[in-house]
């Protein structure tokens, strides 16, 4: 079984802005167009989920793994039927997809999803996931039910999803060389039960998330979920844990990073700074520089000499923290860069 919600609010900035961000209907919600990729992380111990006001996440040290998931949006699926009074659909891998209906209340409502494994649930009372402007102290309940059509059997679903502002605070993301202040945390915890003549089943999830307003979707989120098939044969638990990271903020920082003589110099920057790299083998050398919201600001060819270095120019880049980035060949590597 999967999840009828989705997580919808989002996040990144580099700043020192006391108070967290509010999302909003307009900058938050996703649309017909959007997509959405998350790189997956792997976890080193207990994985940070602590609540309240000035928290902080530290997720540095955790390894990205292989699984890479996207998601995109559209009005209109031509391989299934569509709940009256969907709105938008939410185009997942596998062949499943999450019905959802906005209003001008305003509010965003699940109507049900297909999912590849079980079949089609159809919400007649339907499940409200959000409620525009999300902050901090936000906080909603709702209850849903409808019908499931399986293939061993036709049956019913109901369930809860409950939805809070949960904290604030500062998050390093995976590899270390991202922080983010103004962070808000929500916390959504779901139960999901299904009903046919041959099995029941119910979903225990809960997610937290991490988001600010420069990024439409979560910045990182840790999902957990307990899944339990009660049948003649008796019952099945099956558990899981995940953690996924933006991968517009994340792309070039945990690839194959490489333990090249790379270096920047000065650092904290002003006008310029200095790249110095060995390139034993003379593979071709690139320097691509991100700014803090995962967008790249420059790109510098350094050529194939065995010794490279170059001085780059960055008087037309804002103060900030940055990302430098080189790739020799099918590796990488890379650097924080303060420019005052």
């Amino acid at each position: 079984m999967k999840k009828i919600y989705i997580t919808l609010f989002a996040g990144i900035l580099f700043s020192t802005v006391t108070n967290a961000q509010t999302l909003t209907l307009a900058a938050n919600q996703p649309v017909a167009g959007d997509v959405n990729t998350y790189k997956g992380y792997d976890s080193v111990g207990v994985i940070p989920k602590n609540m309240g006001a000035n928290q902080t996440w530290n997720f540095g040290a955790y390894p990205q793994n292989t699984v890479t998931s996207t998601t995109s949006f559209s009005t209109t699926v031509a391989s299934t039927a569509i709940p009256v009074g969907t709105t938008l659909v939410e185009v997942k891998p596998g062949g499943n997809y999450t019905f959802w209906k906005s209003s001008a209340t305003p509010t965003l409502e699940s109507l049900g999803y297909v999912d590849a494994n079980i079949g089609t649930l159809t919400f007649t009372n339907s499940a409200v996931v959000a409620v525009w402007p999300v902050t901090s102290t936000s906080s909603i309940t709702d209850v849903f039910s409808g019908t499931l059509a399986n293939p061993l059997g036709n049956g019913t679903c109901d369930g809860t999803i409950t939805a809070i502002g949960a904290g604030t605070g500062t998050i390093t993301l995976p590899g270390g060389f991202i922080t983010l202040t103004n962070i808000l945390q929500t916390k959504v915890v779901q139960t999901l039960t299904v009903t046919t003549s041959a099995i029941t089943g119910t979903l225990q999830s809960t997610d937290y998330s991490y988001y600010h307003s420069s990024q439409k979707f979560p910045v990182l989120f840790v999902s957990y979920s307990k899944q339990t098939l009660t049948s003649i044969l008796g019952p099945t638990v099956t558990t899981s844990a995940s953690i996924k990271g933006n991968a517009i903020i994340l792309t070039g920082v945990n690839d194959k990073n490489f333990d090249a003589t790379f270096a920047i110099f000065p650092n904290p920057a002003k006008e310029s700074f200095y790249v110095s790299l060995t390139n034993a083998n003379n593979d071709n050398c690139t320097v691509v520089i991100y700014n803090s919201v995962g967008q790249v600001v420059k790109t510098i060819e350094l050529g194939t000499a065995s010794v490279l270095e170059k001085n780059i120019v960055i008087s037309d880049l804002s103060s900030g923290i940055y990302i430098v980035k080189t790739s020799l060949g099918n590796k990488t590597s890379a650097r924080r860069l303060i420019v005052e």
